[in-house]
C-alpha cells in the first residue's frame, strides 16, 4: 500500500558568511534531500540577506529561504534531522501544511527571487483589546423603583 503524501513548509536560515555560491549550494543539499526521499520540491522563495529579529548563533543577519515540499512524512522528519547536522543552518522550523494529498495533483515547482518579496519577514504582533471599564448599573438601567417615593426611575415609555 501507498503511503499518504502530506505538504510541508520548511524556513530556513542560512549563515550570511556562506555568500552567493554557497548559499546555493546549500539551496540545492536541501533539494536533494527532498527529492532523494521520494519527495518533491513545489516552490523556493527566496527571501535573501535579512536583519535577524535578534541575535542567533552570534549572528545579527541570515540568509532566508523557505521551501514548500511533499512527500511521505519521512521527507520532512530526514530533513530535519540533516538540518540539524549543518553548521551553516543559523535556525529551521518545519510545518504540516496539508494531509492526505494527492501527488498527481501538485502544482508544478515555482521558484521566487528575493526581489520579488515584498514584505520583510516578521510576526504579526497579536492584537491587544483595552479592558472595557465596569461601571455598575444605575438603578434604573437594573429597573429598580426608588424606595418611598414610588415614581419608576426608567425612562417613560411615551
Amino acid at each position: 500500500m501507498a503511503e499518504i503524501w502530506r505538504r510541508y513548509e520548511t524556513l530556513m536560515i542560512f549563515d550570511p558568511e556562506l555568500g552567493v555560491e554557497g548559499t546555493e549550494d546549500m539551496i540545492q543539499k536541501v533539494r536533494e534531500i527532498i527529492t532523494g526521499n521520494e519527495g518533491r520540491v513545489l516552490k523556493t522563495e527566496r527571501w535573501g540577506l535579512r536583519d535577524l529579529a535578534f541575535e542567533l548563533k552570534g549572528r545579527r543577519k541570515g540568509y532566508y529561504l523557505i521551501l514548500e515540499y511533499a512527500g511521505i512524512p519521512r521527507v520532512a522528519s530526514e530533513l530535519d534531522r540533516r538540518l540539524n547536522l549543518l553548521d551553516t543552518v543559523v535556525k529551521f522550523q518545519t510545518l504540516k501544511l496539508a494531509d492526505a494529498i494527492d501527488p498527481n495533483a501538485l502544482p508544478e515547482p515555482v521558484e521566487i527571487a528575493p526581489e520579488q518579496v515584498t514584505a520583510t519577514p516578521t510576526v504579526a504582533p497579536t492584537p491587544t483589546v483595552a479592558p472595557t471599564p465596569t461601571v455598575a448599573p444605575t438603578p434604573a438601567e437594573r429597573g429598580e423603583e426608588k424606595e418611598g417615593s414610588g415614581e419608576q426611575t426608567g425612562e417613560d415609555e411615551g
